[in-house]
């Protein structure tokens, strides 16, 4: 014969607490995690753009028609910042000697697009107010550029503001807008005004290199 045993069906376990209250954080608490929050947001955003890349916009006309008023700009910083030199023809994103934006009384430094036409071991010289380039092309030929052969008809007989060849040092770079009729770059220097003064700048005041133009969409492209 077979026993009948009696068994009682288990009961399902509690999957809470009932009536557990939340713990309301206090005000001091939540400033607090706003604070550290914030703080480590700019903490990324400056090491995103210190050494990674920046997105920058277009102001002005100096370079027109590579790049457009408005435009945004996907900047390289690594490949400035990681690497000896900056490649020649580089569209670059820099700085200019003692040029600063005042902004609620902070002091910013002003940054410029611009086309770098001299690098290390160039010579720069200017006749008949005409800005020239020496340099060694890739079959290490001499080239001779001018970079804004118009003002030679202004010249005919030479400038005041001509100067004798200069070689740029280690670590000297010189750089113009592909307006080149309409740009303010290191082709201001050696003349009679010398409040504006640019001239050759230095690697650490190059920021990055232009790669894309990201914005509008309808104007995506690499910047050359």
């Amino acid at each position: 014969m077979e026993d009948n045993l009696n068994v009682t069906p288990e009961q399902p376990e509690e999957t809470g607490r009932k009536g557990k209250n939340k713990v309301k954080k206090s005000w001091k608490q939540e400033l607090r995690e706003w604070i550290v929050a914030l703080g480590t947001a700019i903490i990324i955003v400056t090491i995103i753009q210190s050494f990674l890349f920046r997105i920058i916009r277009v102001d002005g006309e100096s370079m027109e028609t590579t790049l457009h008023d408005g435009e945004r700009l996907f900047v390289n910083v690594a490949e400035v910042r990681f690497n000896k030199t900056v490649p020649r023809d580089s569209i670059v994103i820099c700085n200019y000697p003692n040029r600063y934006t005042n902004v609620l009384g902070i002091r910013f430094k002003t940054y410029f697009v611009k086309r770098l036409v001299g690098v290390p071991g160039d010579t720069i010289y200017r006749e008949n107010g005409v800005t020239h380039v020496v340099y060694q092309d890739a079959d290490g030929n001499s080239v001779d550029e001018a970079l804004d052969d118009r003002y030679a008809l202004y010249y005919i007989n030479g400038s005041p503001d001509d100067y004798a060849p200069y070689t740029l040092g280690e670590d000297e770079y010189f750089v113009v807008g592909d307006n080149r009729y309409n740009s303010h770059d290191s082709r201001d220097w050696n003349d009679s005004d010398d409040a504006n003064d640019v001239g050759p700048i230095s690697k650490g005041m190059i920021v990055g290199c232009v790669r894309e133009v990201i914005w509008p969409l309808n104007h995506i492209r690499a910047a050359k």
